[in-house]
This record gives structure tokens, C-alpha cells and sequence, in this order.
């Protein structure tokens, strides 16, 4: 049977709402979940599974989701949100493992119960690590900017010895509205500076008090550490299922490893796991937080990769990066060829934008990835002052 004699026969589909179906994903309004369901499982086996996008609009405008708990068919509505968004559960597996907890205003997995369930610490000057940053911070953009990419940053520092032990206290206030620091289990006596979700330009205008402040420069350390790394959540609004498909597929490549391991400044696969993905698998989340790109979270995607660098040029460099894979996706196709790394070199080599990426052109010139070019002085005075930053203990 073919899927055209399918939807006439079995499901006795008009013409107009086959055309819906195809162009809109569809289905009449007097189906049910059940009978959703079936259809979605008859559609898989006729192959149209590989049809990424039909896949995804499928589920999303028939309203549907499965529970990332137990895997069962539910409506939207009828989904409990966890964990502030990351994950959708079906009521049952919310009763059965889940709390809800005042402080955080999310449900919370029953595992991760807390008696004392706080929010901030006034020793220490740092919010809990389940504190959600939007509680304290907004969305930023520079005046008149009409941008649609919003970067979230989570800087991970250990404390230098003799360091002031209220220092996070003095960067919530540095950053008030922008970022605040949190406790993180993972590090040995530091925090983690998290910001609200920021536009490129934002950032790097907002990051200059950080770096212009010898309290943070003379007391904190990152690069120099075996525990801090650093992350950068995507806003997911800007991007569809398929850039994000590529992004999986650029970052994890084994023709791309040792480029992304270079810029990453490590190859950890503890905290970041690579594995081999093709585009597809951006629809098959593998609930697995301890990967290269975190695609659990329902509002960003989570780059994992880098080593925690508190330099200007290494911190730019890092961001500089994400911004310029964020708008090489946009633009390239789905082949090896255009998803290569030095496909992307040669885009970020292009004079349009040069002036948007300077700290990572300089690295990729200073590192032969980008040949017959000079980077800029500015730039290179910064590349030395991050040399000798990333040199103390």
C-alpha cells in the first residue's frame, strides 16, 4: 500500500485535508491523541521520518509530546513542566517522581530533595545552583539593537588563594540585572557567574567590567584549573530543528575533532561527551546532560565544550566562536564538505566578517587555521595580556 492510499483508504482523508496535512502537518480536529498517535507511528513506517522538519511540525502542531520520563503520548496541555522548562513529564511520572518546590518555582525530581531548599547564600554572596537566573536577570540588548540571537553564558571560577571570600557578592552587584553568581558542586572552592539571556553585542560590551576589574583579575582563576569549564546556552527562537541538526553535526564530527578540540582549549569527555550524530538526531534528544551540545533543554541548546577562560581575548574568542557557528549554520547545507571546519574558517575569514570576529580570526591566523592574513594590533596586544593571565596558577 502506498502512504497516498493510506490516507484516502484507511484514514478516508479528502483531498484538501491530505494537502493540509502535507503542507501545514495536520491532521483533522476531531482526531484524538490515540488516534494521532497511530498515525504519527504509520507515517515512520512509510519512511517519512526522514522528512525532519514534517516530523517536527508534526508533533508540534497536532499539539502533541511524549513525557521524557516514560515516553508516553500526551497532550501539550496536559505535560508538567521540570526542572524550569529542561523537561516535560505526563502527569503520572510528575506524582510518582517529582516535587514542587517554592524557592525554585519548578518542580524538582525527587532525588534532588533539599531540607533547606535555599536560595542565597549571604556568607558566600552565590545563589543556589537550582536558582533560575531569569528570576533575577532580563533579556539585554544594546538600544536600537533588532538582533533575535540570545546567548546565555555560565562562567565557571575557582577562588586564588587569599581571595576575598565575598568577591561573588561584589559581581552580583558589578552585574546586577545581567548575571549572578551561583554555588556549583563540581568546583573546589569557587562559583559560577550565569548570565541572563543577552544578545553577541550585549555581551561583549557588558564583559568589560569583568575584565577591567583587577578584584576579579588578581583573584579568581579559570584556565589554569582541572574543574572549571565554560558554557554557552543558544536561545532556541532563532534557530529551526535543522540549524540545530547542523550544529550537532559540526560540533561532534570526527572530521572536526581536533579543530573543536583546539578552540575548546580541552577534549574532556567527562563533563562534554562527542559522539558521531547526523541532522536527524536533533529529533531524538538523548537525555543525556553530560554532552559536547545539551539539546535537553526546551527554551536554549547548551554548548558544554570550553575551558573556563576569565582573558579577554580567550573569553571573546570562545564567544566570538558561538556567535559565528550560530550564522555559518544559517548558511551552509547539510553536506560534509559545507560542514567542515574549514569550510567555516573560510567563512569567518570573509571581509563581511572580520570586523565581527576579530579575537577569533587572530587565533586562527595565530594558529595557521587561516593563512596569508594579519590579525589586528589591538588584537594581538589583548592575545598577550590573555597569554600572561592564563599563565598564573
Amino acid at each position: 500500500m502506498t502512504l497516498l492510499n493510506y490516507l484516502r483508504s484507511d484514514l478516508e482523508l479528502t483531498n484538501t485535508e491530505i494537502r493540509t496535512l502535507f503542507t501545514r502537518s495536520q491532521l483533522p480536529s476531531n482526531y484524538g491523541i490515540d488516534d494521532i498517535e497511530a498515525v504519527y507511528m504509520r507515517l515512520k513506517e512509510f519512511r517519512m521520518d526522514r522528512h525532519q522538519r514534517f516530523v517536527y511540525n508534526f508533533l508540534s502542531y497536532n499539539e502533541i509530546s511524549h513525557c521524557d520520563d516514560c515516553g508516553i503520548t500526551m497532550w501539550n496541555d496536559d505535560s508538567y513542566s521540570v526542572d524550569h522548562g529542561d523537561r516535560h513529564v505526563c502527569e503520572s511520572c510528575c506524582n510518582d517522581s517529582y516535587y514542587y518546590s517554592e524557592n525554585s518555582d519548578t518542580y524538582r525530581h525527587n532525588d534532588d530533595y533539599d531540607e533547606d531548599d535555599y536560595d542565597y547564600d549571604e556568607s558566600s554572596g552565590t545563589y543556589s545552583y537550582d536558582t533560575d537566573v531569569l528570576e533575577y536577570c532580563t533579556f539585554n540588548k544594546l538600544p536600537k539593537e533588532n538582533t533575535v540571537d540570545y546567548y546565555g553564558v555560565e562562567l565557571e571560577v575557582e577562588r586564588r588563594r587569599d581571595c576575598p571570600y565575598d568577591i561573588a557578592e561584589s559581581i552580583n552587584s558589578m552585574f546586577h540585572g545581567f548575571a549572578i553568581c551561583k554555588s556549583d558542586g563540581s568546583l573546589d572552592n569557587g562559583f559560577e557567574i550565569v548570565t541572563g539571556p543577552s544578545s553577541f553585542k550585549y555581551h561583549k560590551t557588558k564583559w568589560e567590567e569583568f575584565f577591567n576589574s583587577r578584584l576579579c583579575q588578581d583573584n579568581l582563576k579559570g584556565w589554569n584549573t582541572d574543574t572549571a569549564g565554560l558554557h554557552i546556552h543558544i536561545g532556541r527562537k532563532s534557530l529551526t530543528p535543522l540549524n540545530i541538526g547542523k550544529i550537532l553535526v559540526f560540533i561532534n564530527d570526527d572530521m572536526n575533532k581536533d579543530f573543536i578540540n583546539h578552540i575548546a582549549g580541552r577534549s574532556s569527555e567527562q563533563w562534554a561527551k562527542k559522539s558521531p550524530k547526523k541532522v536527524s538526531d536533533v529529533l531524538r534528544p538523548t537525555g543525556e546532560k553530560y554532552e559536547a551540545v545539551n539539546t535537553n533543554h526546551h527554551a536554549t541548546i547548551e554548548l558544554r565544550i570550553f575551558r573556563s577562560n576569565i582573558a579577554r581575548h580567550g573569553f571573546y574568542r570562545v564567544l566570538e566562536f558561538t556567535d559565528a557557528m550560530v550564522n555559518f549554520v544559517k548558511q551552509t547545507n547539510c553536506t560534509t564538505t559545507s560542514l567542515h571546519y574549514s569550510a567555516f574558517t573560510r567563512y569567518v575569514s570573509q571581509p563581511e566578517q572580520r570586523a565581527l570576529y576579530p579575537h577569533l580570526l587572530a587565533w586562527l591566523i595565530r594558529k595557521s587555521y587561516v593563512k596569508d592574513m594579519k590579525p589586528s594590533r589591538s588584537v594581538v596586544a589583548t592575545d598577550v595580556e590573555e597569554t600572561i593571565t592564563n599563565q598564573r596558577g
